[in-house]
């Protein structure tokens, strides 16, 4: 299939008991904003649809509400119009209701079982929520007790996630689903594996305009002597733009530290690409920054055509 056709709509569940924190995750990551402790919405009635764009994929997140009365009806006499065709589903527990873990296993169990029937290809995420909430000296503990008690009986394949709202924590654990769901880790990380192998970068990823975690390398050369504090400075103003811009047109930052070239482009489908490049491995192959530039705005306007469809 052409890179170049727009892929078919991806749905995405997402499930769990009531005030899990469903409405709250679905939120942040489509506003792309770190929300206060004091931020409440009001409970789910039924279910919500909402509509994205990621990767040249229409992506819909269903966020089905967790009152037992609606998720016997999901489990139930929807179930077929629920569970059929889903790409990626996404259980999430609160991390301080252990009260109510027997009954979220039962919904979860319920709800693999029909993910078998209906859609058996789907990947299946827990999200282990609020663990802000949890004191840092039980955490271990209670992401083993609340994931070893989930799991049990399970024979799919769980990626399991502890996640908050108020750290990036959420973004990262969306941006897999998106990844999932949009197909991007078969079509985009090639790409960027290949640009950036035969142009001695040594970090790369593409952000969603929420500031999602697309795709990222993770096994560059040196990667893991990169300092956070040399790039806190980009990936804030990145962010930022991201968090703010509803709408964009396509932008390149360059900027220069001590050691490295940072390059962003923003592009107007609202996806980031952000690249490092070592200056001691640019001059040991005498590449020139105004010459990378110029590589990096063509590879990206590549990405922006594939991922327009």
């Amino acid at each position: 299939m052409s890179y170049l056709t727009r892929k078919k709509a991806s749905k995405v569940l997402i499930l769990g008991l009531a005030e899990s924190g469903k409405t709250t995750i679905i939120r942040a990551v489509t506003e792309g904003k770190i929300l206060s402790k004091e931020t409440n919405y009001n409970p789910t009635i039924d279910y919500e649809r909402k509509q994205k764009v990621v990767a040249g994929t229409e992506i819909t997140i269903f966020d089905l509400g967790g009152q037992t009365a609606f998720l016997d009806r999901f489990t139930g006499e929807l179930s077929e119009f629920i569970f059929s065709g889903v790409k990626v589903l996404v259980f999430v527990i609160d991390s301080l209701n252990i009260p109510e873990i027997q009954r979220a296993k039962y919904y979860l169990d319920l709800s693999l079982k029909k993910i078998n029937q209906f859609s058996p290809e789907a990947s299946i995420f827990i999200f282990q929520h609020k663990t802000d909430r949890v004191p840092k000296n039980l955490r271990d503990e209670v992401k083993q007790t609340i994931y070893e008690y989930l799991a049990a009986g399970v024979t799919q394949t769980l990626k399991y996630y502890e996640t908050t709202v108020f750290n990036d924590s959420i973004f990262s654990a969306m941006g897999d689903v998106y990844a999932e769901a949009s197909g991007a880790k078969k079509t985009l990380r090639p790409l960027l594996e290949t640009f950036i192998r035969h142009n001695y970068a040594d970090m790369a990823q593409i952000y969603t305009r929420e500031g999602a975690p697309l795709t990222k390398i993770e096994n560059i050369d040196r990667f893991d002597h990169i300092s956070l504090a040399e790039i806190k400075e980009v990936f804030d103003a990145l962010m930022n733009r991201l968090s703010n811009s509803e709408y964009q047109e396509s932008t390149s930052i360059l900027m220069e530290s001590a050691r490295r070239v940072f390059m962003i482009r923003i592009l107007d489908n609202g996806l980031s690409i952000f690249f490092g490049f070592p200056k001691e491995r640019l001059r040991e192959h005498n590449e020139p920054v105004p010459s990378l530039y110029n590589k990096v705005l063509a590879f990206c306007s590549q990405l922006q055509s594939i991922t327009e469809g």
